[in-house]
């Protein structure tokens, strides 16, 4: 598994060899590879619920329409999910509202965090994927591709299907518009190595993963913006030289964003 980082408007990024999830509006005709389908498969997210995978669920949900990162009520309802996931339920839709005493803030929490998994399962695709018996397996040895179009679900389920996926793989994982999809969250991706992922700009990027993502070292930079292409030269090693015009930050510049 590795990290690596595409820049520009003009990104071909192949899956790597050894397997990984590849989530794309598109997939493209790779032999032996195999297609997540939304409209086809279904997956259980509970699967294998440990603290760990927990938290990530309750951020997941929370980060999709976010009210503030760190407001009070913000901070209560990621907990109360957190305890009711922790529960164990066999199923998303299986985690029931509690009843509200007008006087308990904990149990407001936990109806808003009941509430946001709701408003997710709303929607029939999402309800079918997360909700129904699993009919696809993700092997991290397989090169699988989830065909994730937002033309035809939308953003929203779109969103939050690669979110749900990109926690459930275990594997090498490629993001090719991490613009729409990238969270601070992900920064643990990078950490544990295992992100290939592309931007049109890195301004798309929240602050705290855009700086995780500059100190990839194995970076591509095609058709960037100006801002963009000063910024990686920098993180390069390459220095401004106003005395001569051929040096290598302008040299590396006007690569990139060519």
């Amino acid at each position: 598994m590795t990290n690596k980082l595409y820049v520009g408007l003009t990104k071909t990024i192949e899956p790597p060899k050894g397997g990984c999830l590849f989530i794309s509006d598109e997939v493209p005709n790779v032999p032996r590879s195999r297609i997540f389908d939304p409209m086809e498969h279904c997956f259980d997210p509970l699967k294998d619920l440990d603290y760990r995978k927990a938290r990530e669920i309750a951020e997941i949900l929370y980060t999709i329409a976010p009210q503030g990162e760190n407001t009070l009520t913000v901070r209560n309802g990621k907990r109360a999910l957190l305890k009711l996931l922790l529960e164990n339920p066999a199923r998303l839709d299986e985690i029931e509202m509690p009843v509200s005493s007008g006087r308990n803030k904990a149990d407001d929490a936990a109806i808003e965090a009941v509430s946001a998994i709701q408003d997710v399962l709303v929607s029939p695709v999402l309800r079918r994927v997360l909700c129904n018996p699993t009919n696809f397996s993700f092997n991290p040895r397989s090169t699988i591709f989830a065909r994730i179009s937002r033309a035809e679900l939308g953003d929203f389920d779109a969103l939050v299907l690669g979110l749900f996926l990109m926690a459930h793989f275990k594997g090498q994982l490629v993001i090719p518009d991490l613009g729409f999809y990238g969270r601070e969250a992900h920064v643990k991706y990078i950490r544990e190595g295992r992100l290939i992922a592309g931007v049109n700009t890195l301004s798309e990027l929240p602050a705290k993963l855009r700086q995780s993502v500059l100190l990839i070292k194995d970076k591509v930079a095609s058709r960037t913006t100006y801002e963009d292409a000063q910024t990686l030269a920098l993180y390069e090693g390459h220095n401004p030289d106003p005395l001569r015009e051929d040096n290598e930050y302008n040299k590396f510049i006007q690569r990139s964003i060519a």
